[in-house]
């Protein structure tokens, strides 16, 4: 009896970690084929709002003001905003240079975090749609034209940028296979209903959605719910790219995954009713797979690995297994230990994954700590 319940628990957490990885991706892509949603899209230019928010960010403002002013739209129709979040260097006096070429700064004196910075920023906005952006990020010239383009159809709200790597940064890490993998992710949910995310380092939306704005929990997730929650859909634009370049400090990408999922858990929490199927169908199916599951799926390999070693004299097909994940294991300590070997597929995915799983543990143990994560440090490049 006692191994028939640990056998259940195995295989339910093996079929646990399948399913978030790759059974939710190919659940999507069977229905895509036989079901999708239209987007009504036009090549009109409306007005936007674009707005930046900067930490201490001289190194780089200057070049991203530049990069906003190459923009392939008609200037009269583009307003460009710097949300400074109490910057200490030389950020606001680069940002006034520009004030001849319109761009407008917004000084908050004392630091109160990116979303509040995003919220000071629409107040100063003109603007019906709205575009956020970070000053690490670098848009495409004909980004805006492709971001807008959705908002010709009265039902979508909200419209993510696609993430992509700077063609000359090579991520180790397995950074570069998830971004890839998550944004296909997000082009299925996209196309069948409405996404759960968008990118936080580019995503515009209807100025009228964020009239519901939570200056304490990350906007590229509470906007799209919120969104749903007002009858709209947010879609991701494949040709509206947003470039940045990977973090090249182990330590720092961790805390920044870390600080990612405390974000994540407090919007579900706070916005649980998004989780009632009989309210919000499908989506709510949506929630629960792309984010609850993926933070909860730490039980599942401590569960898995557990219940494999109780069960590793039941047959030899529970000693094999057990010899698989400890070799999986031992590849990410030794990708964790040698650099050299975080170029090497058979290294560098178990290292991510361990990574991922462990960056959500600490998330869950900040959470309940009560840490917010409202002020933010910029992250080096």
């Amino acid at each position: 009896m006692i191994d028939f319940i640990l056998q259940t628990i195995f295989w339910i957490s093996v079929f646990s970690i399948v399913w978030v990885y790759v059974g939710y991706y190919l659940f999507l892509s069977l229905i895509s084929l036989f079901y999708t949603k239209k987007v009504q899209q036009n090549d009109s230019t409306p007005s936007v709002s674009i707005i930046i928010t900067a930490y201490n960010e001289e190194k780089s403002i200057a070049s991203k003001l530049d990069n906003c002013l190459d923009i392939d739209y008609p200037a009269e129709n583009l307003e460009i905003i710097v949300a400074s979040d109490g910057s200490t260097d030389k950020t606001n006096d680069i940002v006034k240079d520009y004030s001849d070429k319109g761009v407008k700064l917004v000084v908050i004196s004392d630091r109160k975090g990116k979303h509040y910075a995003q919220k000071q920023g629409i107040e100063a906005s003109h603007h019906d749609i709205v575009v956020f952006t970070d000053a690490t990020t670098r848009l495409e010239r004909n980004s805006i034209r492709m971001i807008v383009r959705s908002f010709a159809d009265p039902k979508i709200g909200c419209v993510s940028g696609t993430d992509r790597i700077n063609g000359g940064d090579k991520p180790a890490h397995g950074e570069g296979v998830y971004v890839k993998y998550e944004m296909k992710l997000r082009s299925l949910e996209s196309s069948i209903s409405s996404l759960v995310g968008v990118s936080g380092s580019f995503f515009a939306a209807r100025k009228m959605i964020c009239d519901t704005w939570y200056s304490d929990m990350s906007s590229d997730f509470f906007v799209p719910v919120i969104a749903y929650m007002q009858g709209y859909r947010s879609v991701l634009d494949d040709d509206a790219i947003g470039q940045y370049t990977v973090v090249r400090n182990p330590e720092r990408e961790f805390e920044r995954k870390v600080r990612t999922v405390v974000h994540g858990i407090q919007v579900v929490m706070r916005l649980k009713p998004i989780l009632n199927p009989f309210r919000y169908g499908f989506y709510s199916f949506q929630m629960f797979n792309h984010k609850l599951m993926r933070w909860l799926i730490p039980i599942a390999f401590f569960a898995c690995l557990v219940t494999n070693i109780l069960l590793v004299n039941v047959n030899l097909l529970y000693q094999f297994l057990l010899v698989f994940q400890i070799s999986f294991y031992v590849s990410a300590l030794s990708a964790f230990m040698f650099k050299s070997l975080e170029k090497n597929t058979l290294f560098k995915i178990p290292f991510f994954l361990v990574m991922v799983n462990t960056s959500i543990i600490v998330a869950w143990y900040k959470y309940f700590c009560g840490e917010k994560y409202v002020s933010w440090e910029r992250t080096e490049r």
